[in-house]
């Protein structure tokens, strides 16, 4: 589902690409950056720890800057690897239409959360767990591969057993680059809410209509912080070092 997903993504944002090109990418350790000739940008995540090994993760054939955006865009369900898939994806966000996005963004996710809920996470984000940790008595499942060996999370081998048991799931939007945005949908079946979470979700809430996601967590990037958002990157920093550039948008889902 998570190449369909992205696939209909492109379709729907074709008419938004049509006649732009690439002006920039910045890819740092942890973030990446696309510009276009417009001056629109979007920002998404780098899964370094699942990119091929060597130093060529991108083929010097391969043309960055001056590629038409549509091209490019084609990355997020064609990619031959995360990095491609990221660089597809951040394009797809960076033609959406930020009034129109704004103007339906709620964040209500406290209002979300009842006081007995279950609540898993797949990715740690630290800031989201002191929320979360604040609205329910029970202890927080989280999942994070990069994290495991720290014995902060849960390993990965219990999601099977784990995820049934969530009311509330949070997702990273990571899980669209890595494709397993599928595998752990169809592992919880009793959550209520699910919620794509990041700056790598793709803010399209009418494609993820069939699916069981029901909210979407991302950002929208302003074209005047172009200059420290891609300096910021270049210096492999975070999301942290990032948060003033952007602004965080929380969309509903359509209903089935």
């Amino acid at each position: 589902m998570s190449m369909e997903l992205l696939e209909r993504i492109y379709q729907q944002a074709l008419p938004s690409l049509e006649g732009k090109r690439v002006r920039e990418v910045r890819i740092g350790l942890g973030l990446l950056a696309v510009e276009l000739d417009d001056g629109a940008l979007a920002v998404s995540y780098v899964l370094r720890d699942e990119l091929p090994p060597g130093c060529a993760v991108i083929p010097a054939e391969t043309p960055l800057r001056g590629i038409e955006a549509r091209e490019m865009a084609a990355w997020a369900f064609k990619g031959r690897n995360p990095l491609f898939t990221s660089l597809g994806v951040a394009v797809l966000n960076s033609v959406v239409d930020p009034a129109a996005i704004e103007r339906h963004s709620r964040d209500k996710l406290t209002e979300l959360i009842r006081p007995d809920d279950q609540i898993g996470m797949i990715g740690y984000i630290e800031p989201m767990t002191h929320v979360l940790k604040s609205r329910t008595a029970k202890e927080l499942i989280i999942f994070d591969r990069s994290r495991e060996q720290l014995g902060a999370v849960y390993p990965e081998s219990r999601q099977r057993e784990l995820l049934p048991q969530c009311d509330i799931l949070l997702v990273t939007g990571t899980t669209t680059l890595n494709r397993t945005l599928d595998a752990i949908l169809q592992q919880a079946p009793k959550a209520r809410e699910v919620i794509l979470i990041g700056t790598s979700t793709p803010l399209y809430p009418e494609a993820f209509r069939t699916t069981k996601v029901t909210q979407l967590a991302g950002s929208l990037w302003r074209k005047e912080h172009r200059a420290a958002i891609f300096s910021a990157i270049s210096e492999g920093r975070g999301m942290r070092a990032l948060s003033t550039y952007g602004k965080k948008v929380f969309l509903a889902v359509p209903n089935r």
